[in-house]
């Protein structure tokens, strides 16, 4: 019992580092489970602050200012040659657009005569040519022009024709957006979904030194000549790891559950979820025995920090690996294959079968199982590696 209370006095030595990656895990985690998702419900075409001059006021360069006027936003104010360029430099405008006189007789000598011509050719526009935004604009006053010449040409009025040409051009009617499949329980998925990051660093950035410090040859001669024997100060030690990582398993799990209030508390789905989880935490417990059993120079005085150094590179190569981060459908098949040699992987793989495709115990024993013989193997190297240093030393 002595050892296990030592376990906790040394364990307070490092509650700087506790308090910094429980927080950053606690803040992530709140934002993925009480996130709200907002998608545009509507397409809309992009609008561009634009200068329209209209010197003719006939019918058809009012019908392509109207047009212009809804499709953008036109500035009313006047300005004069050198403030046009200023705005247009300073990409205040997106393009400066002059209707002459004469313009609206223009057009209609081209409807009646049904030249092939460019009809912006009529307008004076000056605009960046190294942006495309206005050449997207020329692209509609094309568009307009020339549909509003078909129009007329077929004995439309002009009134008819812009009324058939503003509806021809409008991209809501042949674009839609891509349907996602519906997923009532996305927060929760997504909470339990990045758990394995939060696990694993809270447990190396504490437990790692933590067990580190009794396996130096001072510590362990001195346990070695009292009464208490090695076996059960081991015992007494993985009951300390284990009360740590209930606490945060525990703590990790509440959170993660009130991403949706109690709609899917105490469920089949919450069950296996939970289930999950503990099988990752005895996972990682189990790889936290062999990291911690190799000469790594972990709180010897002079020796770097090493402890937040593995934390930090296990801890986002297996999240990145592994679908915490990244989706595993993303990821190329390179990557994933590399991916399934670490629990979370296979980690993540059950979190999407259990809040996604509603699956049973029989659709996910296989990840469990898979995430427990990577854990069982690192516990063999793990002693096979304290046998050999054990034996080195003696020789």
């Amino acid at each position: 019992m002595q050892v296990y209370k030592s376990f906790f006095k040394v364990l307070r030595h490092y509650k700087l580092s506790l308090i910094m990656y429980v927080s950053i895990t606690l803040v992530m985690l709140v934002a993925l489970a009480f996130s709200k998702s907002s998608e545009p419900k509507q397409i809309t075409m992009d609008k561009y602050p634009i200068i329209v001059i209209d010197n003719d006021n006939s019918e058809v360069s009012k019908a392509l200012y109207s047009y212009l006027d809804n499709a953008h936003n036109i500035k009313k104010e006047k300005y004069t040659e050198d403030q046009v360029k200023d705005l247009m430099y300073y990409w205040r405008i997106a393009e400066y657009i002059e209707i002459p006189e004469g313009f609206g007789d223009s057009f209609n000598r081209l409807v009646e005569n049904k030249d092939e011509v460019d009809v912006t050719t009529l307008l004076k526009c000056i605009y960046d040519e190294s942006l495309p935004r206005g050449i997207f604009i020329n692209m509609q006053i094309n568009d307009f022009l020339n549909g509003m010449r078909g129009y007329m040409s077929s004995g439309f009025s002009i009134e008819e024709a812009v009324e058939r040409t503003e509806t021809s051009l409008d991209s809501s009617q042949y674009v839609t957006m891509k349907e996602r499949d519906v997923q009532p329980a996305i927060r929760s998925y997504n909470a339990f979904l990045f758990l394995p990051f939060g696990i694993l660093s809270i447990i190396f950035s504490q437990l790692l030194p933590v067990i580190i410090s009794f396996n130096e040859k001072e510590k362990r001669d001195r346990t070695a000549i009292s009464a208490t024997s090695l076996a059960k100060r081991n015992v007494f030690l993985v009951a300390g790891a284990a009360t740590v990582a209930l606490i945060i398993v525990v703590l990790l799990i509440a959170i993660a559950t009130s991403a949706d209030g109690t709609k899917y508390l105490f469920t089949k789905t919450w069950w296996l979820a939970v289930l999950n989880v503990v099988v990752y935490a005895i996972s990682i417990t189990m790889l936290l025995s062999m990291v911690s059993s190799l000469p790594l120079g972990i709180n010897k005085r002079g020796a770097p920090n090493t402890s937040a150094f593995l934390t930090n590179i296990i801890g986002l190569t297996f999240s990145f690996l592994g679908g915490t981060f990244v989706e595993s459908d993303i990821m190329g098949d390179k990557v994933a294959k590399i991916g399934q040699f670490i629990p979370n992987y296979w980690y993540s793989q059950a979190t999407k079968r259990i809040w996604n495709e509603g699956a049973g115990l029989t659709d996910v024993i296989e990840c469990y199982g898979l995430q427990l013989v990577f854990g069982f193997t690192c516990l063999a190297i793990g002693l096979a590696f304290t046998s050999f240093f054990k034996e080195r030393a003696r020789g």
